[in-house]
């Protein structure tokens, strides 16, 4: 597949037509067509079903564009690491993440690193962890921020030095909130809305389900979510209490929500990984030069 197409495919894709694609790559419509056509024939399928006002993706054309988009990204990625000379540190970063309080620490690094580094841009992506490992194994980010990942010593890592305190966000309304903090037998009255990487069908999952211990059968799952403001929403409507991190959602006075911690503590400790025995690009390897230099020199000021 030509890069070129690619790009075509993508921008129809975005546009929705072919007219508005055309102007956009200032080409003209019957050979923006005929490349589209050309492509699905080398894939031996439909990909677009061309409609009387805009064009609509099949299954296989859904498929294409994620695949396309990492594709492109990865190619731009490259090319833009092998143009920059060892003189002048240029470039892009691409890093994943979860949902953390976590990316406050990567935050701080990246101001750092653009301090000494300004022609270097750095691009975040959020998602859960299968979105995130999944771009991680296809090249499409050089860094990935987990918490907690079971497999985690697949790749190489770094533990970055806070870690991501567990509770439990609920209305200001809910009776829990006279509590300092909540233990698993009092979240067994109420429906729980929990990240969907700690929930299969109706059962808890991993660090969730450990924590409940005895009580993990008992919970009753309402909702799972891979986003936290939009958990915080189903909150508000009185769905259930969500298990989240701590800091994710504003609460207090004027929010109708309110946060407390769970007892006994839980907590998801925070890794950067990359790949192992791949090459990070000339950027990205000074950032992580950096990160390991301020996350021991933090080290060393806790001892």
């Amino acid at each position: 597949m030509d890069i070129r197409v690619l790009r075509y495919f993508l921008s129809v894709c975005e546009h929705g037509t072919m007219s508005r694609a055309a102007e956009a790559l200032h080409v003209t419509q019957p050979a923006l067509s005929r490349q589209i056509a050309q492509l699905e024939r080398e894939l031996g399928t439909t990909l677009l079903v061309r409609g009387a006002r805009r064009v609509e993706l099949t299954e296989k054309g859904l498929y294409l564009r994620r695949r396309a988009q990492e594709i492109v990204d990865l190619a731009d990625q490259t090319t833009s690491d092998l143009a920059h000379g060892e003189d002048i540190v240029e470039g892009d970063v691409f890093i994943g993440a979860g949902e953390s309080e976590g990316l406050r620490v990567i935050a701080r690094h990246v101001h750092a690193f653009r301090e000494k580094y300004p022609g270097v841009r750095f691009h975040l992506h959020s998602g859960n962890a299968p979105d995130l490992i999944e771009r991680l194994e296809h090249g499409v980010d050089d860094f990935s921020v987990l918490m907690s990942y079971p497999d985690v010593d697949r790749y190489a890592h770094l533990r970055l030095s806070p870690t991501d305190a567990w509770g439990v966000l609920m209305r200001d309304d809910d009776p829990l909130v006279a509590r300092e903090a909540v233990s698993p037998a009092d979240l067994l009255d109420a429906p729980l809305i929990v990240p969907e990487r700690h929930a299969k069908g109706d059962r808890l999952t991993g660090l969730l389900a450990t924590w409940f211990s005895e009580h993990a059968a008992e919970a009753v799952i309402a909702a799972t979510y891979n986003l936290a403001y939009n958990g915080a929403l189903l909150v508000r409507e009185d769905v259930g209490r969500m298990l989240s991190f701590d800091g994710l959602t504003t609460v207090g006075t004027g929010t109708g929500l309110e946060f407390r911690l769970l007892f006994p503590p839980l907590v998801s400790v925070i890794d950067l990984a990359w790949k192992r025995d791949v090459p990070l690009g000339d950027a990205a390897r000074r950032f992580l030069e950096l990160v390991r230099e301020k996350q021991q020199s933090e080290s060393d000021v806790a001892v």
